[in-house]
C-alpha cells in the first residue's frame, strides 16, 4: 500500500513537471553552412558572403560553418557532408556550383539550399541574383564623370555571365554619360591573381586612362595598386574599398551580398522560401554606390544620386543584356 501511494506521488510530481511552460524540449538550433571557392580575406566576392553567415549567426542566433577555397570536385561532397550533419539551410557561392546544388538538393529535400548567382533546379533550391546592369550602369557613369581625359579603363575577372554583364554595363554607362569617350577593357581570366590586375591596369593606364575600374575581386587589388602607384583614379568592387588608396577611389560598387544571403536565411525560415531566381536591384537595398572619396565633386554626387533615384523609381529603365549574344564578343585577355 505504501509503496502505491508512493509511486502515485511520483508519478502526479512528473506530470506537474512535464506540464511547466518551460519544461517542453527546447526548439532545435537553425544551423548554416557556406561554402567558397575563394578565400574569406579577398576583401571582396567571398568575404562578403562570409558577412552574411556572420549576420545570421549575430542576428538569428544560427549555429553557422563555413568551407573556404573549396575545388569543384568536392563541391558535391562538401555540400553531402553538410546536410548529412544537419545542418538546414546550406548556402553556395557563385555560379559555378550549380549542378552540385541541384543534385545535393535533390538528395535532401527537406532542406533549404541557396545559390548565389546559380541557375541550378530543384524544388527547395533559391537561386540569387543581382540586375548588374543597373549597378555597373552607374558606375560607368560615374567613372566617366571623374575622368578629364575622357579615356576610361576596366579590368575583368573571370570570363563569365555575370562578370561579362557588369562590364558591358558599365561600358555602356560610360557611353551613355559621353559617347565620344574612349573606354578599354583587359581581363585577367581570374579572379586571384592581382599581380595579373596590376599589369592589366597598367596597360590600361599607358593607354591613357585615367581612371581604371576593376570587376576582378582579389585581382582587383593589384588594378588599386597600379592606379595609387600611376596616381590615377580607381574604383571598388563588392565592397567599400576607398580605405586601399585614399587618395584614389572614387567609390565602389557595393554588392552587400551580406544583406541578400540573410534576407534568404530568414524568408526560409519564416516559411517564405521562394525556389527558383530571386532577383535583387538597386531598389532592394542590396546594391549601391558606396561612399565617395575626397576627390568627388558635389556636382557629380548629385547628379549620380538622381540617375540612381530615376532606376528605382522605373523612370530610367536598364535593360538586361543580351546573354547569348555577349558571351560570343571576344575578350582581350592577359
Amino acid at each position: 500500500m505504501f509503496l502505491r501511494v508512493i509511486q502515485s506521488l511520483f508519478l502526479s510530481a512528473l506530470f506537474l513537471l512535464l506540464a511547466l511552460p518551460g519544461s517542453a524540449p527546447a526548439a532545435s538550433k537553425l544551423k548554416v553552412a557556406l561554402c567558397l571557392p575563394g578565400a574569406v580575406s579577398d576583401k571582396g566576392f567571398n568575404a562578403s558572403a562570409h558577412v552574411g553567415l556572420m549576420l545570421v549567426k549575430e542576428r538569428m542566433g544560427a549555429e553557422v560553418a563555413f568551407s573556404e577555397n573549396v575545388q569543384r570536385p568536392d563541391f558535391v561532397s562538401t555540400l553531402r557532408d553538410y546536410a548529412n550533419r544537419g545542418y538546414d539551410v546550406i548556402i553556395s557561392h557563385g555560379f559555378q556550383w550549380g549542378d552540385a546544388m541541384s543534385k545535393v538538393a535533390a538528395q535532401f529535400p527537406k532542406k533549404h539550399f541557396i545559390n548565389t548567382y546559380g541557375f541550378g533546379k530543384a524544388p527547395n533550391l533559391a537561386n540569387l541574383h543581382i540586375a548588374h546592369q543597373q549597378l555597373f550602369h552607374v558606375m560607368g557613369q560615374l567613372a566617366v564623370k571623374m575622368s578629364k581625359k575622357g579615356n576610361v579603363g576596366a579590368v575583368g575577372g573571370w570570363e563569365i555571365p555575370p562578370i561579362r554583364i557588369q562590364v558591358d554595363a558599365f561600358e555602356k554607362g560610360v557611353h551613355k554619360a559621353n559617347p565620344d569617350a574612349t573606354v578599354n577593357v583587359i581581363w585577367t581570366g581570374t579572379f586571384y591573381d592581382p599581380v595579373k590586375g596590376k599589369e592589366g591596369a597598367n596597360a590600361l593606364i599607358a593607354q591613357g586612362a585615367d581612371i581604371v575600374a576593376h570587376l576582378a575581386d582579389a585581382s582587383g587589388l593589384g588594378v588599386i595598386e597600379a592606379a595609387r602607384e600611376k596616381n590615377v583614379l580607381t574604383m571598388g568592387y563588392f565592397a567599400d574599398q576607398r580605405k586601399l588608396a585614399p587618395d584614389h577611389v572614387v567609390s565602389s560598387a557595393v554588392i552587400k551580398t551580406g544583406e541578400m544571403l540573410y534576407k534568404s536565411v530568414k524568408a526560409a525560415t519564416e516559411g517564405n522560401f521562394k525556389s527558383g531566381i530571386n532577383m535583387f536591384g538597386l531598389k532592394s537595398g542590396v546594391l549601391e554606390v558606396g561612399p565617395y572619396g575626397p576627390m568627388v565633386p558635389q556636382k557629380v554626387k548629385d547628379e549620380i544620386s538622381d540617375l540612381v533615384e530615376k532606376i528605382k523609381s522605373g523612370e530610367i529603365k536598364i535593360p538586361a543584356p543580351n546573354l547569348k549574344k555577349l558571351m560570343k564578343q571576344k575578350i582581350k585577355k592577359i
